[in-house]
């Protein structure tokens, strides 16, 4: 009996053994997307960003290549458009400011990738065709050669202080951040505040790049820029700030999304969950970019949102951009 009972104790020893030790069975998307070899990325964010994440992803799946075609927002929705029209959607995974474009022209599928949950609802699509990656945040800049601390704008309204007269740049077509502020404020606020800016005899410049480099060379000592543009030519010694109490910050949202007719579907579903994920997104910060996901960008950080008050550019204001440019170009009018 005794040798029988150490028998069975045995076998079952010998069982649990051979469990532990036999290979961790590989997930099905990782088993499938090895089948399919690669993953075609179409761009609209910064090419060095899109190779740096591509690297890391190809270090970390090293059965699968990425492809990328890196094109303007613009044109990159001409693209797809196009491709839309002669049936045959080339991209398998999406990444910019124009993803949230894709949903009414039907090329984007719902996807809940695991990493998703630890995002707020604000930064991801009520139907789950995207998630936020990236965001851009538009600030007011100045050069603090030119305005102290003390004198700086806190808030939007104070831009209609005379003195800041012919002294404020934008671009000419900022009808997203326009789209938001009236979004936020409401209309009748909102219009009484873009009237005034009107008045100011505002500088245009093309690019927010452009507007942040001559707001540092004096060219003019405030303007409508990104903080993270800011903080980069800072970084290097520029003599630039942004205010962060403005209320709202207007962000501009650059998310990820997966073809509906993906020729790699389980390639690109990996491809989107390693940008949301931990790692990618601290690749994204290493780019001095802003990433979306909590707990990446450092408390100490300037760009942490935890002390700004920040506004997501609402879904409605992309896909209806063309009113708001048309009320952008009623308030400011020509734009040289």
């Amino acid at each position: 009996m005794r040798q029988t009972k150490r028998a069975l104790v045995l076998s079952m020893i010998l069982f649990f053994v051979a469990i532990s030790l036999a290979p961790a069975q590989e997930p099905p998307v990782i088993a499938a997307a090895k089948k399919e070899g690669k993953v075609i990325l179409y761009l609209s964010a910064q090419m060095s960003l899109g190779q740096a994440i591509s690297k890391a992803f190809e270090r970390k799946f090293p059965f699968l290549k990425v492809e990328i075609t890196r094109t303007s927002g613009e044109n990159l929705l001409n693209r797809i458009r196009t491709e839309k029209l002669a049936g045959k959607i080339v991209f398998d995974v999406v990444y910019g400011a124009t993803v949230p474009l894709l949903p009414q022209i039907g090329v984007v599928k719902p996807y809940v990738s695991p990493e998703a949950s630890v995002y707020t609802a604000k930064f991801r699509e009520p139907n789950d065709l995207w998630t936020a990656a990236s965001a851009n945040y538009y600030v007011i800049g100045y050069n603090t050669r030119l305005v102290s601390r003390a004198e700086a704008p806190r808030n939007w309204d104070d831009l209609l202080d005379p003195r800041w007269k012919r002294k404020i740049a934008l671009d000419p077509e900022e009808f997203s951040w326009f789209g938001a502020m009236e979004s936020y404020l409401g209309e009748e606020k909102a219009t009484r505040l873009m009237s005034g800016l009107a008045r100011q005899e505002i500088q245009w410049r093309k690019n927010h790049t452009t507007l942040a480099q001559f707001m540092a060379a004096g060219e003019y000592p405030i303007a409508l820029v990104y903080a993270h543009g800011v903080e980069e030519i800072k970084n290097k010694g520029a003599p630039v700030e942004w205010v962060r109490t403005s209320k709202p910050i207007v962000v501009d949202v650059q998310p990820v999304a997966i073809s509906a007719q993906a020729s790699h579907p389980n390639a690109a579903r990996l491809f989107a969950d390693f940008l949301l994920s931990a790692e990618g997104q601290r690749i994204i910060f290493d780019d001095r970019k802003i990433p979306v996901r909590p707990g990446v960008i450092p408390e100490s950080s300037p760009l942490h949102p935890a002390a700004l008050e920040i506004f997501p550019s609402p879904p409605k204001v992309v896909t209806n951009l063309s009113h708001y440019a048309g009320k952008f170009e009623q308030i400011f009018g020509p734009r040289r």
